[in-house]
């Protein structure tokens, strides 16, 4: 599978021995899908919380924000991105989405005082996560910049003796780190890494992502939504369902044969009959015993309505607690001891 141009790699051999290497020790992961754009200025702010709909007034200097992007900017949710704080004017943009770097790099503007470039060809991304994350970068160089690190903030550091940035970011539910590196060093640093950290493929990570309850954007936003039907209103525009509210429900299911990589076929419709579900994201679960999955029901369904699938590919359809892992969402967050 591709993404943004980018060959996802989907195992090293083992997804599930994958998945679990993340949960009790940590993976590997390579993220350099990730398309990057940078803006600077005195209007780059305001490019970006008219994009989002989401203030930075209050991002800090090294300060990571979690923000959605809608197309046009407004109603459906079309991505969600990370925006890393790198200067008094100056920010860094994350998207899995190229028409979202190439909306940003189409607002420099001298008249708005916005200058942006495409870093996307000049870097790659990797990620460590899980609980021993920082014990294994400790072979690498000194952690000491990371340990100090709150969730959602960066800094610099150098392992295996490459500079780096490196973000406290938990894209699995679990504690780590995402590690920018300049694409002339990636391979070197993925060698060191990889002595020390088990590397898994995107078959663990979207199993992982589904399990902590978090949205996968080329799936969760293909039903029109709005933050509030995701239960992302903090991050996004404070605007009403475009019809009858939603909820992100996760559940778990049965079928009779389920291929990585899951996605729903094309868009979906919202559901509007009480009992349905559009199902976006399923994986099989080592903690679910079976198959997980993440979907749209009406708000306000009880766990106890048996629900029906309107595209046919999953039955037996039982809703569960969201997240499904670490319910109370302290594992990412959690001290690094």
């Amino acid at each position: 599978m591709a993404l943004a141009g980018y060959d996802l790699v989907h195992d090293f051999g083992d997804a599930a021995a994958e998945a679990r290497a993340c949960r009790t020790n940590c993976a590997l992961f390579d993220f350099s899908f990730l398309e990057c754009a940078q803006l600077e200025g005195p209007g780059a702010r305001g490019v970006i919380e008219a994009m989002t709909g989401r203030s930075l007034v209050r991002l800090e200097r090294g300060a990571i924000a979690y923000a959605l992007c809608g197309t046009p900017y407004v109603g459906r949710l079309a991505a969600d991105w990370t925006v890393w704080r790198t200067g008094d004017s100056s920010y860094e943009i994350m998207s899995g989405r190229r028409e979202n770097i190439a909306d940003l790099l189409d607002c420099r503007d001298p008249n708005v005082l916005v200058e942006g470039a495409d870093l996307t060809p000049q870097r790659s991304v990797f990620a460590v996560q899980g609980p021993r994350t920082l014990p294994a970068l400790s072979k690498l160089g000194n952690v000491k910049p990371i340990e100090v690190l709150k969730y959602f903030s960066f800094c610099q550091a150098h392992l295996a003796d490459i500079p780096c940035t490196i973000g406290r970011l938990g894209y699995t539910g679990e504690l780590g780190v995402e590690i920018i590196v300049a694409r002339q060093y990636a391979q070197a640093l993925w060698n060191a890494l990889s002595v020390h950290v088990r590397p898994a493929g995107f078959v663990a990570a979207d199993a992982l992502r589904i399990e902590a309850g978090f949205v996968l954007f080329r799936n969760e936003f293909r039903v029109p939504v709005s933050p509030a039907d995701v239960g992302l209103e903090k991050f996004g525009w404070p605007i009403p369902s475009p019809e009858t509210a939603l909820s992100l429900v996760s559940f778990r299911a049965e079928a009779d044969h389920l291929a990585w990589p899951w996605q729903p076929p094309g868009d979906l419709e919202r559901p509007t009959a009480p009992g349905t579900i559009a199902v976006t994201s399923a994986a099989v679960s080592s903690e679910a015993g079976g198959i997980l999955g993440l979907g749209y029901v009406l708000a306000g369904t009880s766990s106890e309505v048996v629900l029906h699938d309107v595209a046919g590919t999953f039955r037996n359809i039982r809703l569960t607690p969201k997240p499904f892992y670490d319910t109370a969402k302290r594992r990412p967050r959690a001290p690094w001891a």
